[in-house]
């Protein structure tokens, strides 16, 4: 083995034991969040945020699910009309990654809502020059 792999693996095992302690410790110092998947985490700020969406089953997984395959027309007519009553600064921190998420999901569940909770086809996104 040489010198590089060596340390590559002496590394990637720590990293695995510095998350393991720091994913327990968290565990112990924060309540877990009912309701609300891991992927969220333990703010207190975005568990307030979110709090809303619980009122309609499935929701956060809707949302999850469209985030992670791109395709914001999994979001059912129900789940749409509960984000509007979601502040928009909750937005930045559920989705600090991707500024881009939420206005898509915005512009997508008001067009559900417009049209009577049926969406064919997601918005185009529109870019602005500053």
């Amino acid at each position: 083995m040489s010198k590089a792999s060596f340390r590559f693996s002496i590394a990637l095992i720590l990293a695995c034991v510095f998350m393991a302690t720091a994913t327990s410790l968290a565990a112990e110092v924060l309540p877990a969040a009912a309701g609300f998947p891991p992927l969220f985490g333990q703010d207190p700020d975005i568990l307030n945020c979110l709090s809303t969406l619980q009122a309609v089953q499935g929701c956060v997984q809707e949302i999850i699910a469209s985030f992670f395959s791109h395709q914001v027309q999994l979001i059912g007519p129900a789940c749409c009309k509960t984000l509007n009553e979601v502040d928009n600064k909750c937005w930045s921190k559920v989705f600090p990654f991707d500024p881009f998420f939420p206005p898509l999901l915005k512009n997508y569940c008001a067009n559900v809502i417009a049209s009577g909770g049926v969406s064919s086809t997601p918005p185009t996104p529109t870019l602005r020059a500053h």
